[in-house]
């Protein structure tokens, strides 16, 4: 949420400075981490299910 703020911020000073045009100054943004292939596979998303399906989930008691 910090990286959002501070790119938001820089972005804000780019548009309202007092710049010639073209002469705006060009800032870095914020480092954001990376995240490798393992974690990305880990949260894979799980097939939908039926309302039939919900329905005798909750039905097994």
């Amino acid at each position: 949420m910090s990286a959002d703020l501070f790119d938001a911020i820089n972005q804000n000073t780019r548009a309202t400075g007092q710049w010639g045009k073209g002469k705006a100054p060009k800032i870095p943004s914020y480092p954001r981490p990376k995240t490798s292939k393992a974690e990305k596979k880990k949260g894979k998303p799980l097939k939908p299910r039926t309302v039939a399906e919900i329905y005798k989930h909750f039905q097994r008691r």
